[in-house]
């Protein structure tokens, strides 16, 4: 609820009169000074600034909530007073999982390093490897170029000469024979054979030297070229893989280093869990840092969440969510009161003005405050803010109601007309003066207003008659 309130001088509410001149009945109204006093009259609650929450408020830990102790609804507690107490079983069985999982992470830790210390001599002997393979394959073509190949294509060649050399032997024994036996007066049997024997000799010879010369081709144009891209191309291949080899152990190097860093880090983050873990077991037991009294629910913008179901469900025995405000706190002795203020009084309301506020209970029995921390962010319409006490109030409790009047402006003497008798023309602000029994328009410049009553800053001086109600368009 919002109203606008104000207070004039007795002689303003004289100035609205009926002019009876010709036959205008319209009501008139005659300008005047006087005092104008502007406030915004919101609903409010009481709230508390120093109030405790009770709830778990954990790290790590997500295991069961049991209520174990709790403080009775309303009882008055002390400062350092168990409020809240939960169950340790749940949590300790939680220690006990995440003990065995930090050793877990510690023995994958050590894999981890192991497999890089282990991997890392491996590699060096696959590299020395690869590399005695690349340097042996260089080694054989180096041979191969040098003494194989030209030795291969010179055992060829000496090959042929030998055949050759074969067939001219067996051609000058044949001949030496034929002219020894000739000469000789041998039995024709043996001429005959020994003869035989050395023509069948040379028949053979030239078979074979044929045959020689036929395949004599062969090493030059086919087995020495292909041994000579064997062995170029086995230097290739191990130029390859060496290159490979080096590849993957780079890449299988830096495989087993990240997975010691991420076993680093999961250890790192299981020691750390562990450890905020073991302080969560602290938590489960909760003091009132404060005196007061305790509240089950939460007290939210001046207003409890407290209902029956609540007060049922906290008890012994009964599990709660972690991060959920069970119970609060509250001291004595109210500080602030919360109000929404709309939108349309936004301007108007700044922080600093003073204000008064009165309980709901008691509307006679106001205090003094000041308007703080205005929220410059509107929500449905309204914008949050607080009126900070001059003095606790100790007669109310938080979340009780209130009434606040905060005071905008209290004007002493200024120029004052009805809300009723300002009009627009052109977009401008206007008032309708009446001269001689003739009506003008004249524009105003306006100040404050309280809703029923404008401030004027320019147009009027005061005792000039305007229609006390603006024309309708």
């Amino acid at each position: 609820m919002k109203r606008l309130s104000f207070a004039l001088a007795p002689a303003l509410a004289l100035g609205t009169w009926l002019v009876a001149a010709s036959d205008d009945t319209r009501p008139m109204h005659t300008v005047a000074r006087g005092p104008l006093t502007v406030t915004i009259d919101l609903d409010g609650s009481y709230d508390s600034l120093d109030s405790f929450e009770a709830k778990f408020r954990q790290d790590v830990y997500a295991g069961e909530l049991a209520i174990a102790k709790i403080a009775a609804h309303g009882a008055a507690v002390k400062k350092g007073e168990v409020v809240l107490q939960f169950d340790a079983a749940p949590w300790q069985k939680a220690v006990a999982a995440a003990e065995n999982e930090l050793r877990a992470a510690e023995a994958n830790l050590k894999a981890a390093n192991e497999s890089c210390e282990w991997g890392d001599k491996q590699d060096g002997l696959t590299l020395a490897n690869s590399k005695d393979g690349l340097m042996e394959a260089e080694k054989e073509l180096e041979y191969f170029n040098t003494i194989d190949g030209p030795q291969m294509l010179k055992y060829n060649e000496l090959g042929m000469k030998g055949y050759e050399d074969n067939v001219k032997d067996q051609e000058e024994e044949y001949a030496q024979l034929d002219k020894m036996y000739k000469s000789e007066e041998l039995t024709t049997d043996t001429a005959d054979i020994v003869r035989n024997r050395a023509k069948r000799a040379l028949d053979n010879a030239h078979i074979y030297l044929e045959m020689r010369r036929q395949s004599n081709k062969k090493t030059p144009e086919w087995e020495y070229p292909r041994r000579k891209v064997a062995v170029e191309r086995a230097v290739e291949q191990a130029k390859v893989g060496l290159a490979q080899t080096e590849s993957n152990l780079s890449n299988g190097k830096t495989q087993r280093e990240a997975n010691k860093v991420r076993a680093q880090m999961a250890r790192d983050a299981q020691v750390e869990a562990f450890e905020k873990l073991k302080k969560d077991g602290d938590k489960l037991t909760i003091t009132s840092p404060i005196d007061g009294w305790a509240i089950y629910g939460q007290l939210a913008g001046g207003n409890w969440s407290t209902n029956d179901d609540l007060l049922k469900a906290y008890k012994t025995g009964e599990k709660v969510g972690a991060n959920v405000v069970v119970l609060t706190v509250i001291p004595s002795g109210v500080k602030i009161a919360r109000v929404a203020i709309p939108e349309d009084k936004a301007l108007q309301a700044k922080a600093g003005l003073k204000a008064s506020v009165a309980p709901l209970a008691s509307p006679d029995t106001k205090a003094g405050g000041t308007l703080k921390d205005m929220s410059p962010v509107p929500s449905g319409g309204v914008l949050a803010a607080k009126i900070e006490l001059d003095a606790p109030a100790v007669s109310v409790t938080p979340g009780m109601k209130c009434k606040v009047s905060i005071s905008v402006a209290d004007l002493k003497d200024v120029v004052l007309v009805p809300a009723s008798a300002v009009g627009a023309e052109n977009g401008k602000s206007c008032v309708w003066i009446i001269e001689n029994g003739k009506e003008r328009v004249l524009e105003v410049t306006l100040g404050m207003n309280n809703g029923q009553w404008h401030e004027v800053k320019s147009g009027l001086k005061g005792g000039e008659t305007i229609l006390h109600d603006a024309p309708k368009k």
